[in-house]
């Protein structure tokens, strides 16, 4: 534990939000867009001394670790017997006690900051003063499991975090034993379970509102193209489950390992047989496109590697709608000119505006996709805790009474509900890629 902070208290809030490094946010902003949808699925790996805007996917995410964190899944954690660092005193009548499992030391103590201060600048502007937030440093999933134990013995009412899978297994070990909720900063819906709910953004339900959309347009010949990866194959497995829900098969699908994608040669063999093309005549266009949306199922480095050859080979975006995911959010993809006309889904932005003038009024910087999960987590606790609760129930279910509602709620974050089962429904906006720029073409709705 770092610190922890009492909303009563304004001089303790005040030192514990006091200004970071700038390097720390600056590493939080350069990476987040490449590793935000993975990092739930692999251990952390270290980051470089002298950090820049990575080009695509963080080499260091291999497949082995995210495979490695999958197979963790299908084994049971056993609580471990630890001894907790210290313990604070006994909490006050109708204190809240909130358990923050972030990563503040380590190679993405960045991104755990990120998240710390969206948390601090909710508790700053909370109406319940009665809350307290201790700050349980996880290293990246290393300690999580120790981190969870302090927190359970200093009598904490519900944990907010952890970021990644193996943390999330190892602090759930211990939170379960307790009957404490946790709201957990992931977005792998394979670690759902009742009385832990997810916030991450999911990338199931972005390709949902992609899939629809294009639907809707007209587009019936579908073509998957994935990256032989954990997370290509997460997502191609639920897109062709969904365009099986709307009638429809896949065209094409092709699977590339690492070896072909990075193999010039091969991923021209590739990519040719994929978009079956037939040069044409001399004196004759070329012959239609065989699909009229492609859904790239990868990361950006993937996209990078994959747009420009089937554009070459008369698949491009001009002839068929390419459906990608937030993570082509960035200048690279954007200005793409193969990627031109492509179409993704990602957080609403509607209130950014707001929350970056409330951000830089404290810390100037701006803000990562990480903080605001951080400050709609704690203030949403915070509100909910000002209710009355029933006085039976445990206190995991208090939460879950409160927190499982079919009304939903409104955050930075966009609009959200969670699920019994421990999943989530999230609000997406569509963008489309023009000129370099990602412009809106269907705004996320207020309310799910």
């Amino acid at each position: 534990m770092t610190s922890s902070l009492d909303a009563g208290n304004p001089l303790q809030q005040g030192s514990g939000a006091g200004l970071s490094d700038d390097s720390q946010i600056d590493v939080a902003t350069s990476v987040i867009d490449t590793i935000i949808w993975q990092i739930q699925t692999g251990p952390a790996p270290s980051l470089p001394v002298d950090p820049v805007v990575p080009e695509g996917q963080d080499p260091s995410l291999t497949e082995d670790a995210l495979e490695a964190a999958f197979a963790l899944l299908s084994s049971q954690v056993a609580p471990p017997a630890l001894e907790p660092a210290f313990k604070l005193p006994a909490k006050q009548d109708g204190q809240l006690r909130v358990g923050l499992l972030v990563p503040l030391t380590g190679p993405y103590a960045a991104l755990g900051d990120e998240i710390r201060r969206g948390a601090e600048m909710a508790l700053f502007q909370a109406t319940n003063k009665n809350v307290q937030v201790l700050f349980l440093d996880t290293m990246g999933g290393e300690k999580a499991a120790d981190a969870a134990l302090t927190g359970v013995e200093n009598n904490v009412d519900i944990f907010i975090g952890p970021l990644f899978t193996p943390a999330v297994l190892a602090a759930r070990s211990v939170a379960a034993q307790h009957q404490i909720p946790m709201l957990l900063l992931s977005n792998n819906r394979a670690v759902v379970a009742p009385d832990s709910w997810l916030l991450g953004y999911l990338p199931e339900q972005q390709l949902d509102g992609l899939l629809g959309h294009a639907v809707g347009l007209g587009k019936s010949k579908f073509a998957i193209i994935a990256q032989d990866a954990a997370f290509g194959q997460r997502l191609l497995a639920h897109a062709t489950s969904r365009l099986d829900d709307f009638g429809l098969q896949p065209e094409a699908v092709r699977i590339l390992s690492d070896a072909e994608v990075t193999d010039e040669n091969s991923l021209k063999q590739a990519i040719r047989e994929f978009s079956r093309y037939q040069p044409p005549a001399p004196d004759e266009l070329p012959a239609d496109s065989p699909f009229d949306a492609v859904i790239f199922a990868g990361d950006p480095e993937f996209a990078l590697r994959t747009a420009p050859l089937l554009a070459y080979y008369d698949v491009g975006p001009d002839r068929a709608l390419f459906l990608g995911n937030a993570l082509w959010n960035q200048a690279q993809l954007l200005n793409e000119p193969s990627l031109q006309g492509g179409i993704f889904a990602i957080r609403p932005s509607q209130f950014d505006a707001k929350f970056i003038t409330s951000w830089q009024a404290i810390w100037r910087q701006t803000p990562g996709e990480l903080s605001r999960l951080g400050f709609d987590a704690l203030a949403l606790v915070a509100a909910l805790s000002k209710q009355d609760a029933g006085p039976t129930l445990s206190p995991a279910g208090y939460w879950a009474q409160k927190l499982v509602t079919n009304k939903g709620f409104q955050g930075y974050s966009g609009a959200f509900r969670l699920l019994p089962d421990g999943s989530n429904v999230r609000a997406f906006e569509l963008r489309q890629i023009r000129n370099g720029q990602s412009k809106i073409i269907k705004a996320a709705p207020d309310k799910i």
